[in-house]
């Protein structure tokens, strides 16, 4: 079957049509395009965080230095109770916050150390961070 052809507006006989080959240019640059702006495969989420515990009794709060972590919240949660209780520091309240970025935490810790220092308790920084 011979290609189909048009002529222009100027009467012109325009370049022969390929049936289909439009459409497959078109899927390609579409994929292509696809490829280029899809995010990455999702790995595990990598956080900055750091870990605290109060003593109402010590008028104390122990804080960790920032980390970065992939490791899941309870694990990294878990392992700093098991920490604290062979460091024999008495505690009420603990948790590990977290952060997209280093400078989110750093200001996290600075303002639990001044809401902290308000209510009577001293700050004291543990040199703690989680196993990967």
């Amino acid at each position: 079957m011979p290609a189909k052809t048009t002529a222009g507006v100027s009467g012109r006989k325009a370049q022969p049509r390929v049936k289909g080959r439009c459409s497959r240019q078109a899927a390609l640059v579409l994929v292509l395009l696809w490829v280029s702006v899809r995010p990455a495969l999702p790995g595990p989420a990598v956080d900055w965080r750091f870990c605290y515990a109060g003593s109402e009794r010590d008028r104390r709060f122990y804080l960790s230095q920032p980390f970065l972590s992939a490791t899941p919240m309870e694990a990294i949660e878990q392992q700093w109770l098991v920490w604290l209780s062979l460091q024999a520091l008495q505690y009420e309240t603990t948790g590990c916050p977290r952060g997209a970025e280093r400078a989110a935490i750093e200001d996290s810790i600075a303002a639990a150390i001044r809401y902290n220092a308000r209510q009577g308790r001293s700050a004291v920084k543990l040199d703690w961070k989680p196993a990967s």
